[in-house]
């Protein structure tokens, strides 16, 4: 299905986002801070699973996309996430 950007706009441009990645040995928890500036929030599509995660949004005529793996399974119900100012917390 394609999302309201994509109908309205062609994709013309193909984005990785600048992201961060941190993880506390200490704690056992880790943070995903991703870039998306000036992307709605209903343009964001998230999916993660055990051992992997993808994103992709758009904006006008561009296209995010990222995706990564986990060294270790994430329990994926315990996940919380928030976008706010163009910043994805994860």
């Amino acid at each position: 299905m394609m999302s309201t950007a994509q109908t309205e706009n062609p994709i013309k441009y193909q984005i990785t986002p600048t992201s961060h990645f941190d993880y506390n040995t200490k704690k056992g928890e880790w943070n995903l801070e991703v870039h998306l500036p000036g992307v709605n929030k209903s343009e964001i599509k998230f999916r993660i699973l055990a051992k992997y995660f993808d994103l992709e949004a758009f904006r006008d005529q561009a296209r995010y996309s990222l995706s990564g793996h986990f060294p270790w399974e994430v329990d994926v119900d315990s996940v919380i996430g928030k976008y706010e100012e163009g910043l994805l917390f994860i």
